[in-house]
């Protein structure tokens, strides 16, 4: 199994960030280092939270002395509160990558959603231009998807084409609109793409996103991309449906089998 450093939020509850992409990737036997941007209370979705951000420079000597210890096979990164936080992630991911050139790198680009960003504008500059040149996969929704390349993705076929433009080795699209009540996740490459399609729900929980990116690695990092989405969406869809009612991602229950 891999080591693997996850880089995002921690949410106490409601998972959401590492606090759903973790379970995800030590369900499948990884070993996660997870790393803290910002420590929550709860999702600010379900009221105003509590907690603290961590320091770019704190940040950085935790980054550095946690990945002192042993090799580190892949790297994913989620949502960042600060553009020095991004610099110091940049920095520590270029020279893990200097020592091991098979370095899997997967950048949730956690930017926005519903047309719109949610993290300040210079968060997002930073994702775009110092993490995501390093990515060996990029996880963006529909809106993320448009805003790092400028082009439109409200079809499957347009969004193979926005994926090309950012000039990566892979892209895992997600929340494509793919016709009538239905919405796409495509994975794709310079050889190719697969898709997957779900039907599309009036509301979900927070943390779908961060679930099936980290359902996705754990599952890329022993199988080809097309056959880790299908594997990786299975997951998700259970997790929904399991989920049914209730404001918060049945991670734990998704994760039981079926």
């Amino acid at each position: 199994m891999a080591r693997i450093l996850a880089i995002s939020s921690h949410v106490a509850y409601g998972p959401v960030g590492n606090s759903a992409a973790v379970p995800a990737l030590q369900a499948k036997g990884h070993e996660v280092l997870a790393i803290p941007t910002i420590v929550l209370s709860n999702h600010p979705g379900h009221g105003k939270p509590a907690g603290f951000r961590t320091t770019s420079s704190d940040l950085a000597a935790i980054l550095r002395r946690a990945t002192s210890f042993a090799p580190v096979d892949a790297v994913m990164t989620g949502y960042f509160a600060a553009p020095n936080q991004i610099a110091e992630a940049a920095k520590l991911i270029a020279a893990l990558r200097a020592k091991n050139s098979a370095l899997y790198v997967l950048v949730d680009p956690v930017m926005g959603d519903g047309g719109s960003l949610y993290v300040p504008e210079p968060v997002a500059r930073a994702i775009r231009d110092r993490l995501i040149p390093l990515a060996t996969c990029a996880t963006p929704n529909r809106l993320e998807l448009e805003w790092l390349t400028g082009w439109l993705a409200g079809t499957p076929g347009d969004a193979v084409s926005a994926a090309r433009a950012l000039n990566i080795p892979e892209v895992l699209a997600t929340s494509i609109p793919a016709g009538e009540g239905r919405l796409a996740s495509l994975v794709i490459t310079p050889d190719g793409h697969g898709e997957q399609i779900s039907d599309l729900r009036a509301s979900v929980p927070h943390g779908t996103g961060d679930f099936l990116a980290g359902a996705y690695l754990a599952e890329r990092l022993e199988r080809p991309p097309v056959a880790a989405l299908a594997r990786a969406q299975q997951l998700l869809d259970r997790a929904i449906r399991l989920s049914a009612g209730s404001a918060v991602l049945d991670v734990a229950g998704a994760l039981r089998g079926p």
